[in-house]
């Protein structure tokens, strides 16, 4: 039968178990050396020592057996008792009412027997005395109290033992089955999101420091995440649909036109610039996502050089001026010279030339823009700062969202795909931006990349 068979929650039980019992076996092994080895060996030595000094107490004269008014007949806890070959009994103490018969054991070992629930040690010497014969003296004492009660102890823990084994083995069962609890259900959403595509689902165990809730948690905090990406790729399709689909209505229309109407050249030039528009509106499109791609993939090279930020601030200024005239919006450059930063030089261009045209775009008519780029010791600092339509408070996280824009830009040629470019841009060069928004004043953002180190 294999172990695989079994759930991890029979695996930890049956392992508990076994703990359980290995535990009681070292208890009792422990308990039982002690008892052997210890207390036993020191009574077997006193025992032996009482019966073989008590040999010194006798002497023979002229045939007859002397026994010194010293020997003690209850020393040490020891009963001592003297025989001889022919008459058997002839001097000492023997506990009452204890029963046994009078054959010696030559051995010179410790006897055990058991009188009247009581466990009794015996030990038998004897002595051949010159002109008198063959001399036994017996020692006999009781197990002491330790020994009885370790004997108590051992022989409750055998009964106790498979009680203690079941109890710890339901004990062990339901404890694993309440730890594992939290594993039931990441598998159970596991499951439910596998069958039926709902990413809302969560495991929801609330607040732990032990490993499976922190496992938990990671994997509610990953299905939030799966749960954004794959709402973010709906939307993306979403939102692609929706930008290819109007050029390509126009397109068509225009094709359809000229296929049914072109009577003169003008006539031809205005269709084909129409569809030129449209196509070049898909491609910059189509680019975006391919760089957007790279970018994900982490497949987007950057070529770090040194760059004078403060002259690509001035030239991408005057690059925006013809499209800011369409609106009579004035740019005003407020630019600290030689700043220098250490970047890819085509990206740092796209950041000012998207940040700077989202607000011509979002700018108002006659209105305003500043472009202040400054230092401190270790950041190059650059606004971009309009007076247009401003952002609510509430959507300012959305705006580096692909295809975000605020309603009110949905008649510009904005794709909505720059700021996520552009965030993507300043975090690979290490730098941080952010928004500073009120509706009806305005906008300013800011970032900051590191300056070079000389």
């Amino acid at each position: 039968m294999k172990i695989n068979k079994f759930s991890i929650k029979s695996k930890i039980a049956f392992w508990y178990i076994g703990l359980m019992i290995s535990l009681a076996i070292i208890f009792l092994t422990t308990i039982i050396y002690i008892s052997e080895n210890l207390i036993r060996a020191n009574a077997y030595k006193n025992l032996k020592n009482s019966v073989v000094s008590a040999f010194d107490e006798i002497e023979v004269y002229d045939g007859e057996l002397t026994i010194d008014n010293d020997f003690i007949i209850f020393n040490n806890n020891v009963h001592l008792s003297v025989y001889n070959d022919e008459t058997g009994f002839i001097y000492g103490d023997i506990p009452l009412d204890f029963e046994y018969d009078e054959t010696f054991s030559d051995k010179n070992n410790v006897r055990i027997i058991r009188h009247k629930n009581k466990k009794w040690y015996i030990f038998d010497s004897k002595k051949n005395f010159q002109d008198y014969g063959i001399v036994h003296i017996r020692g006999i004492t009781p197990a002491t109290e330790v020994e009885n009660i370790i004997e108590t102890i051992v022989l409750i823990s055998l009964i106790v033992l498979p009680f203690f084994l079941l109890f710890s083995a339901i004990s062990g069962y339901f404890i694993t089955k309440k730890a594992f609890k939290p594993i039931e259900k990441i598998r159970e959403a596991a499951e439910k999101i596998n069958e039926g595509n709902d990413l809302t689902q969560r495991i929801n165990i609330g607040e732990g420091n032990d490993e499976i809730y922190t496992l938990a948690n990671t994997f509610d905090t990953m299905f939030d995440r799966l749960q954004s990406s794959f709402e973010r790729e709906a939307q993306f399709t979403s939102d692609v649909s929706h930008e290819l689909r109007t050029p390509v209505s126009i397109i068509i229309s225009e094709c359809e036109y000229g296929l049914e109407n072109l009577t003169s050249i003008e006539n031809a030039k205005h269709t084909i610039f129409s569809v030129l528009d449209e196509t070049k509106k898909m491609s910059k499109l189509i680019s975006q996502l391919l760089t957007l791609s790279r970018m994900d993939r982490g497949n987007q090279k950057l070529n770090f050089d040194k760059i004078n930020m403060s002259e690509m601030a001035h030239l991408i200024a005057d690059s925006q001026l013809y499209n800011a005239d369409s609106k009579n919006i004035k740019i005003h450059p407020e630019i600290e010279e030689d700043i220098f930063i250490i970047g890819d030089e085509m990206m740092i261009m796209r950041i000012f030339v998207n940040l700077i045209s989202n607000a011509i775009n979002y700018g108002r008519e006659n209105g305003n823009i500043w472009i202040k780029l400054t230092q401190d010791k270790n950041f190059a600092i650059c606004k971009i700062i309009d007076d247009g339509v401003g952002i609510e408070k509430e959507n300012i996280p959305k705006i580096w969202g692909r295809f975000y824009q605020v309603e009110s830009s949905r008649t510009t040629e904005n794709l909505g795909l720059g700021l996520s470019m552009v965030k993507w841009i300043i975090e690979a060069h290490k730098g941080e931006i952010y928004v500073e928004s009120e509706i009806g004043k305005g906008s300013s953002f800011i970032f900051k990349l590191k300056k070079e180190v000389k």
